[in-house]
């Protein structure tokens, strides 16, 4: 199997928080980043896009930005792509960064092969949850105006496999009630 790279996705506005950082909110006793990073910690080389944080994760990461910064998920992957340097054929891993069971969506995706896409309980994909061959997803790049753009532009033409999903899984941090639900110190 080709080597696979991470591509964790970290740099939202939050703004259903009211601007909070929510990959520092403790699920568990360590920070959504911290689960994201340990979810991918077999990865060869994992890219972080976002603000960098000054927090202790499992590994070593690759900090990058979009440009200009809140310019959308696909320009963000755009951004990470580019840092990761891959291989035309190692897997990239899109990983949302506010899952609270990320570990769950990363077992599941790369279980199989070929391009792959997480779908929630009620049939909706997931595309911050997405593995993709590197020359695949560099192509679909190349194809699209990412400033803006959802991720469905660049990983929904290449065709995914979907990849069933829990909702155990695809619980992530949005919103006061999930702060509630998950967090340490407010539930």
């Amino acid at each position: 199997m080709p080597p696979f790279h991470a591509i964790v996705l970290a740099g939202g506005r939050a703004s259903r928080l009211g601007g909070a950082d929510k990959l520092l909110v403790r699920v568990g006793g360590r920070t959504l980043l911290g689960l994201a990073v340990a979810a991918v910690e077999q990865a060869g080389r994992v890219v972080v896009v976002g603000p960098r944080r000054d927090e202790p994760l499992p590994r070593d990461v690759t900090w990058v930005r979009e440009d200009p910064p809140f310019s959308g998920p696909a320009h963000a992957v755009a951004a990470g792509l580019d840092a990761l340097e891959a291989a035309a054929d190692d897997r990239i891993l899109v990983l949302a960064g506010d899952l609270v069971h990320p570990d769950l969506v990363v077992e599941a995706l790369l279980a199989g092969p070929g391009h792959r896409v997480g779908v929630d309980p009620d049939g909706h994909r997931q595309w911050g949850c997405s593995v993709v061959r590197a020359a695949d997803l560099a192509a679909s790049i190349a194809a699209t105006d990412t400033t803006g753009a959802p991720l469905r532009a660049l990983i929904g033409p290449l065709d995914p496999t979907e990849v069933p999903l829990g909702a155990v899984a695809v619980a992530d941090l949005d919103t006061p009630d999930d702060l509630k639900e998950h967090a340490d110190g407010h539930r």
